[in-house]
């Protein structure tokens, strides 16, 4: 019953557009009555969406949550890491790619500059605040607001003179960032040290990944506008297209204990 409900999802998850359940009868051989009540089945436990007054079929947030947000980083950093080493490429400077999970932000993924002669900014891997680095920052402002809630701390560390504590600035910061696409950390983590990262959209999650660059001030800050955003905000539709191309068959993979589990409760009523 589970394999055949998977097998569901993956034929779902493969087309270019809602689909019915006569378009499932041709793609599973399985028999309209079986489907409709698979198809019920997945409905109650959120793994699908009906869309188009019911008539047709995407796959659910519930289960989009759990093929994303629980992705490992190994697949999403494969995932990727073409599109960083080609945005070092064409800025010069360390970029870096983030993701949401688990109330918190963390960098995953670093690629530094190949030239020798060039010196550079490596972050580090792990937490990131959401007051004071960008990477987390983008993903504040832009993601869903049912998994913002443990995001933002309560009492935010200050790291220097540069770093915003303050809730209501920080409220006032996240809406410029929403406005105008992109966040900046200036020096509030490091001194003398910026970075600016942009949101990788999830279809219905919103920027549950970012990815941006760091480096010397004196570098990045003249060329935000001219050649930094122009490149992240390029390289970023691509890594979401490539993130979600590669999530869902590798995610049922990784995560069909999981799915099994989820949808054992609904399917206990059929």
């Amino acid at each position: 019953m589970q394999e055949r409900l998977i097998r569901l999802l993956e034929s779902i998850a493969g087309a270019a557009q809602p689909v019915s359940v006569a378009d499932l009868a041709r793609m599973t051989d399985v028999p309209r009555a079986t489907l409709y009540r698979n198809i019920s089945a997945l409905v109650e436990c959120g793994f699908l969406d009906e869309t188009e007054g019911g008539s047709r079929y995407v796959l659910g947030m519930r289960f989009v949550k759990i093929a994303l947000t629980g992705k490992s980083d190994v697949h999403v950093i494969n995932a990727v890491s073409a599109i960083l080493q080609k945005t070092v490429k064409d800025v010069g400077e360390t970029a870096f790619l983030a993701r949401y999970r688990g109330g918190r932000v963390d960098l995953i993924h670093i690629e530094i500059p190949s030239d020798p002669s060039l010196s550079y900014v490596y972050p580090g891997l792990g937490p990131r605040p959401a007051h004071a680095c960008s990477s987390a920052k983008v993903i504040a402002a832009f993601i869903a607001a049912d998994l913002r809630d443990d995001l933002l701390e309560a009492h935010p560390l200050r790291f220097n003179a540069n770093t915003v504590v303050a809730p209501d600035l920080i409220e006032k910061e996240l809406t410029q960032v929403r406005r105008y696409g992109y966040a900046v950390c200036d020096g509030e983590m490091d001194e003398g040290v910026t970075s600016v990262a942009v949101p990788i959209n999830v279809d219905r999650l919103g920027a549950i990944f970012s990815m941006g660059v760091v480096g010397p001030s004196h570098r990045i800050k003249p060329n935000v506008q001219s050649r930094i955003l122009p490149t992240l905000t390029e390289e970023a539709v691509r890594a979401a297209a490539a993130i979600q191309h590669c999530s869902v068959v590798e995610a049922e993979t990784t995560n069909a204990a999981a799915m099994a589990q989820a949808m054992s409760t609904p399917l206990e009523k059929h």
